[in-house]
């Protein structure tokens, strides 16, 4: 198999997707910490701001990272996709129960993740040999 399958190629988007999709909101909390006026209680909530700003940019690089390597493969890039597609689910399913339904794009893209990532095709793609 020398040409990287289709449903491959798809999970390496949707990563690339997700990573750009988790900077924006990242720099948006940026924004509103350094901009907030402090009154009672500011500092907690600057922290917590950041707080946002530290788990959406882990998620944004590991999800960018993990989608630079798909093309010489391996099995732990695949898992490590698995990781991060259950992740985004998890936590977009969870704000589709706690405020809207637009968090659903990021619970499905989730899905697609773990679902192409475990498929057939990628798993011959990342056990293949030689690299």
């Amino acid at each position: 198999m020398s040409q990287m399958p289709r449903s491959v190629k798809s999970v390496c988007a949707m990563l690339l997707v997700i990573g750009v999709g988790c900077l924006v909101p990242a720099l948006w909390f940026v924004t509103d910490a350094v901009t907030l006026e402090t009154g009672a209680m500011g500092e907690l909530i600057v922290g917590l701001l950041f707080l946002k700003v530290f788990l959406f940019g882990a998620l944004a690089v590991s999800s960018i990272v993990i989608a630079a390597k798909f093309g010489r493969g391996g099995n732990r890039v695949r898992i490590g996709a698995v990781v991060v597609g259950s992740v985004i689910t998890a936590l977009c399913a969870t704000g589709v129960l706690v405020h809207d339904g637009s968090w659903s794009f990021g619970a499905g893209a989730g899905f697609l993740v773990i679902a192409l990532a475990t498929s057939q095709d990628a798993r011959d793609w990342f056990d293949r040999w030689p690299r």
